[in-house]
């Protein structure tokens, strides 16, 4: 198959990233329709390519020797509303702030505790994305999304357990690419949850940094059967500030790493095995990665 026009050769990643790092991807497409998305996946097929999709490229480290393959980054955005019944249809390229925003302008909630989230729709929905106590997808009526072949739609109600923390069925199904999905909402008072929604961002300016970062790095273990938090662990175990080339462990929130400025992959790995192996030998507790990496380690 010919090379679709749509589709780049040596794309620099560092460019989709929140964090500011990575190589080149051998070939990268911006789908901001499905038929590319059909026709992306077929090259992909044809060229025997693996595929990796992103949405606004938080939660992701890329290596610094790029990825060999097809990076799709989802760009169908579109949010269709309808009040009567509450039926709110997004398109999985729509950023989460977008939805927050758009509670506080005609009035409905279940969002606010997701103000100033970076991610994208889809993302948020892959990875079960939780902020302040909320999971993602308790808000999730249902999912579309295309399985390489035909366009699907996925119930939760039908599925014994399609998510868990920081898990999703999509997760176990790296085929099935996230096009929209049906949220719930509930219609509220525009200013309670401009309110709701001032709060929720002002905790999060205290408690997370501004710089470079790809979000929480580490997931929160169990410990004595109760979640814990990872960032008080790294904490307690002395290491906020620790250094690694230009990546930093947050002096704002230990679970968050920080590219002070033309960081490397390689020096982001290292902290997080240093990070790991001092919680370990002070607690006993191995940390989990949250984030996902991407391309050659």
């Amino acid at each position: 198959m010919i090379k679709p026009d749509f589709i780049c050769a040596n794309k620099p990643l560092f460019r989709h990233s929140t964090l500011g790092i990575g190589g080149d991807a051998d070939f990268f497409a911006l789908i901001d329709n499905l038929d590319k998305l059909a026709e992306a996946v077929e090259f992909s097929r044809d060229e025997g390519l693996d595929v990796f999709v992103i949405g606004r490229g938080s939660n992701i480290l890329f290596s610094d020797q790029g990825y060999r393959g097809l990076v799709l980054k989802i760009g169908v955005r579109k949010m269709h509303h309808f009040m009567p019944g509450k039926e709110f249809w997004v398109e999985a390229g729509a950023l989460v702030s977008t939805i927050v925003d758009l509670g506080t302008k005609i009035g409905f909630s279940g969002f606010e505790n997701f103000a100033g989230l970076p991610g994208t729709v889809g993302g948020a929905i892959h990875g079960n994305a939780g902020c302040f106590g909320s999971e993602f997808w308790k808000r999730v009526e249902a999912v579309k999304f295309f399985d390489g072949g035909d366009f699907q739609e996925f119930r939760p109600s039908n599925h014994p357990m399609p998510y868990s923390y920081r898990h999703s069925i999509f997760k176990d199904h790296p085929n099935w690419i996230i096009v929209s999905a049906r949220l719930k909402i509930e219609e509220t008072d525009p200013g309670q949850v401009a309110q709701r929604v001032k709060e929720v961002a002002e905790q999060r300016a205290k408690r997370q940094p501004g710089a470079k970062n790809i979000g929480c790095i580490f997931k929160n273990p169990l410990r004595d059967s109760k979640m814990v938090s990872a960032g008080k662990l790294i904490d307690e175990a002395g290491l906020k500030g620790s250094r690694v080339g230009n990546a930093l462990v947050s002096h704002v929130h230990a679970n968050f790493f920080e590219n002070l400025g033309g960081a490397k992959a390689g020096d982001f790995l290292e902290l997080i095995k240093i990070v790991r192996s001092k919680v370990y030998s002070k607690f006993g507790i191995m940390l989990e990665e949250e984030i996902v990496k991407v391309g050659e380690f």
